[in-house]
């Protein structure tokens, strides 16, 4: 069975511990976990961030709901996450794995999912992460300007 992986690092104007609890609470992750800020509506979360414990995103797009959950597998406080990854009506369990790391600017978040059953599943994931960054991005980080 293949396993492909989609990986990705970026570094945020954002201290490590406020980035850790964009991740790990509900409430801030509503406010990121979709591909859009400005084609998604808030994201209905739903987290429990210990090893065994689940979560739950539904994400509000233009012209559906897309719900995705999994169960957390490693929990590190400010370091590391790793969870795995299930879209609902899909058989693909996939494993994330997010580093936390102090930059000069502010966090490296570094985000590598495995266990794709094909290179494009891989990239598709990949757009959708691209865009989550993208949306922490633009409702976290301080406006420059």
């Amino acid at each position: 069975m293949p396993d492909a992986v989609f990986d990705i690092e970026r570094t945020f104007a954002i201290d490590r511990s406020t980035m850790w609890s964009l991740w790990t609470d509900a409430a801030h992750a509503a406010r990121w976990m979709r591909p859009s800020v400005s084609e998604y509506g808030e994201t209905v979360a739903t987290i429990d961030p210990r090893p065994g414990g689940a979560y739950r995103f539904e994400m509000h797009g233009p012209d559906a709901v897309y719900a995705t959950s999994g169960t957390y597998v490693d929990v590190d406080p400010i370091d590391r996450l790793s969870f795995t990854w299930r879209w609902d009506g899909t058989d693909e369990e996939t494993l994330v794995e997010v580093r936390f790391a102090d930059a000069d600017e502010g966090t490296s978040v570094r985000i590598t999912h495995t266990r794709f059953s094909s290179t494009e599943s891989a990239e598709r994931h990949g757009d959708g992460w691209r865009g989550c960054l993208e949306s922490i991005a633009a409702v976290f980080e301080p406006s420059t300007g």
